[in-house]
């Protein structure tokens, strides 16, 4: 069983350096609807939809069966259901949202399975512009608001989709992001609560949480917390983001994303970090356009007093967070996004940081289950 998973959910097939048009979970879903036990364990999909602009790339894992009726479940405790009960109407549906030179693959080889598992319904969207979700001929750079509409527009798609599947009306997801695709988040909140006046109750989700995100200020402050702390590193993270060197620079990419111990289980192996870097030029065809971003960045909905955003509700107790439920996470080891970056962001939410043991890159690697382990945590107070 656990063979089967690690094959069939890693990046271990042979590609191309660059990336083709289907990616290794493309192949995953081919791979296990021919096991006897494929319907036993979370399958990873991947399927074009339509949104009101854009024809979308999006990965879908749904929950197996319960342990109690599927003994392979209990085999690996990466799949154990700790409540042992059926797990396929019991969860909110989760949303994955993924940041720069990534797309919907970099979630399907643990956190969907894993947030599936436990009976969440999982589902990721390759924003405009990267995976296959084409941005236009031509086009080079997407606006943030471009991807808050896709967001948008999935969101919806999601919420039909599970009240079909369960004939219930109140399904709300909860969005969860990485690096610059917690920015989407915090955009499209904005549009919605403060622009556009919608209250909570008729925000059509549940809970956000951000993990190693870019903070309401942008990357000005943290870009010049950087140049004092070491002008090498700063370096690194320009050659390597800004001028994309992470494509090529194997030791350079492992060092802004991934940096850890080549022995560990889960790591990412040489052979997936080429093959990563391929996605890596793929979804970087159309980047996000800086300069309409530099006209968004602060964000004005900021409080100068606290620093919390002035469009959520919070609790009357200072301490309290707000009425919108939020987890705010950061990686000690992240090349990235420093901690002060992190904790502005969670200021803004209400909330205290929770710093994980991790390089930037939380949701790949041996390290994935730190930053998993507390979202499952949150998930399960809500």
């Amino acid at each position: 069983c656990f063979l089967l998973i690690k094959e069939s959910l890693g990046f271990h097939n042979s590609l191309a350096r660059k990336a083709s048009t289907s990616t290794p979970l493309q192949m995953a879903s081919t791979a296990q609807s021919t096991s006897s036990t494929s319907s036993l364990l979370p399958i990873v999909e991947t399927k074009q939809i339509q949104l009101s602009q854009v024809n979308a790339e999006i990965m879908t894992c749904k929950p197996p069966l319960s342990s109690q009726s599927n003994p392979l479940l209990n085999l690996n405790p990466f799949f154990k259901n700790t409540n042992n009960r059926k797990t396929t109407t019991t969860k909110q549906p989760l949303l994955f949202i993924h940041g720069s030179f990534h797309a919907s693959w970099c979630w399907a080889k643990h956190y969907m399975p894993f947030f599936a598992s436990l009976g969440c319904p999982c589902y990721s969207l390759s924003l405009r512009g990267t995976g296959n979700t084409f941005a236009g001929d031509g086009v080079k750079k997407v606006q943030i608001a471009q991807h808050v509409h896709d967001l948008s527009d999935f969101i919806s798609y999601i919420k039909k989709q599970e009240e079909n599947d369960e004939n219930e009306t109140h399904v709300k997801p909860i969005l969860i992001a990485h690096s610059f695709g917690g920015l989407a988040i915090m955009k499209y909140l904005e549009e919605n609560l403060r622009e556009k006046k919608v209250t909570l109750d008729e925000l059509p989700i549940t809970a956000v949480i951000s993990m190693c995100s870019v903070p309401p200020s942008g990357n000005g402050k943290m870009t010049m917390r950087f140049l004092k702390r070491s002008l090498l590193d700063s370096w690194k993270i320009t050659a390597g983001l800004a001028m994309k060197k992470v494509i090529k620079d194997e030791t350079l990419c492992r060092e802004l994303f991934f940096d850890e111990d080549l022995n560990a289980p889960d790591c990412v192996s040489p052979k997936d970090l080429i093959q990563i870097q391929g996605y890596f030029e793929r979804d970087t065809v159309a980047t996000i356009d800086l300069m309409d971003l530099a006209k968004k960045l602060p964000s004005k909905y900021t409080d100068e007093n606290n620093g919390r955003a002035t469009f959520l509700e919070f609790g009357k107790d200072a301490s309290s967070g707000s009425v919108l439920p939020s987890l705010v996470i950061g990686a000690k080891d992240d090349f990235i996004v420093d901690k002060e970056g992190v904790e502005e962001l969670a200021r803004y939410y209400g909330v205290n940081a929770v710093m994980v043991d991790s390089p930037h890159d939380v949701m790949l690697g041996s390290k994935w289950r730190n930053a998993a382990n507390e979202i499952r945590s949150f998930l399960e107070k809500l």
